[in-house]
């Protein structure tokens, strides 16, 4: 079975339902709020039952309180980095999280790219089914190639079709198309601006009271090592404040990279590094940086 990409909705869920406070592990130094943005790492984790698994799904997301906006950076998994402590020096960016989970991921996010990370959230892919059914119970609306029904084996006619939890996660893991893991990418940021708006667009009294039932059902595929406060207080703003705008981009840029291939590695994205630092500096409003 392919390794899925599935659980970019939660991503939305962290700053909408920010992701159920009772698996807060850690109490912040301060509260999130004192800042005007918040960089959260969202990482889709494919466990399948191993002791040890890699980040499928990488974004890197930031919300601006006072714009009441969201932006989210796609990072390809297949980026060759380098891995701080890692005995080969580089290897594929999801690697890390394999080696050393989310503190080596974040420590080699921060050192090859040149931003700050302040929280992590992982999500189980095993979430995604229940929180799109329980986000849009009527489906999200996608257009489905013949070529995907017949590789994900979905019971469905090729066109517009809304598809639930099972068929949406086929959707986005889908990655056997002329564009590969960049298909891929840009379907998981189709789904999360559709529920975005599931979210946002019909916040009706019957969907705030339905938040609580989500947020239960969700505490068992999300960790995250925002403390119970700062959950709550980021859900209050959030839910008050709905996200006027989200922009999504992906991590490398066209034309930004080559294809090459590692012996311990396999098939990985070499990426021109200053090009994408710069990019990804632009799009979240930060200082210029350098690449090492």
């Amino acid at each position: 079975m392919n390794r899925f990409a599935k659980v970019i909705l939660l991503t939305v869920s962290v700053f909408i339902l920010a992701s159920c406070s009772s698996f807060h592990k850690e109490e912040s130094q301060q509260n999130v709020l004192q800042n005007d943005t918040i960089t959260v790492l969202a990482l889709g984790i494919d466990t399948r039952g191993e002791e040890k698994s890699r980040s499928d799904a990488i974004l890197i997301t930031q919300y601006d309180k006072k714009a009441k906006s969201l932006k989210v950076a796609s990072i390809m998994r297949d980026i060759y980095v380098k891995i701080p402590t890692y005995s080969k020096g580089y290897n594929k960016l999801n690697m890390a999280y394999y080696i050393g989970g989310k503190d080596l991921l974040v420590k080699t996010i921060q050192e090859n790219f040149n931003i700050t990370i302040d929280h992590v959230v992982e999500i189980d892919f095993e979430g995604f089914t229940y929180a799109v059914d329980a986000i849009a119970p009527d489906g999200i609306e996608v257009e489905v190639p013949k070529e995907m029904i017949a590789d994900m084996d979905m019971n469905i006619q090729p066109g517009q079709n809304s598809l639930h939890g099972e068929d949406l996660l086929k959707y986005v893991r889908f990655r056997h198309d002329a564009n590969y893991d960049f298909g891929r990418v840009k379907r998981q940021q189709e789904v999360l601006l559709k529920l975005k708006d599931e979210l946002t667009n019909e916040l009706s009294f019957k969907q705030l009271v339905g938040l609580p039932k989500i947020i239960e059902g969700s505490m068992q595929y999300v960790t995250s090592d925002l403390s119970v406060s700062d959950t709550l207080s980021l859900a209050s703003l959030v839910v008050l404040n709905p996200i006027d705008e989200v922009e999504t981009m992906t991590i490398p840029l066209e034309d930004s990279y080559i294809s090459k291939r590692y012996e311990h590695a396999g098939e990985v994205l070499q990426l021109d590094f200053p090009k994408n630092i710069e990019a990804l500096s632009g799009f979240f409003n930060l200082p210029k940086a350098v690449s090492n």
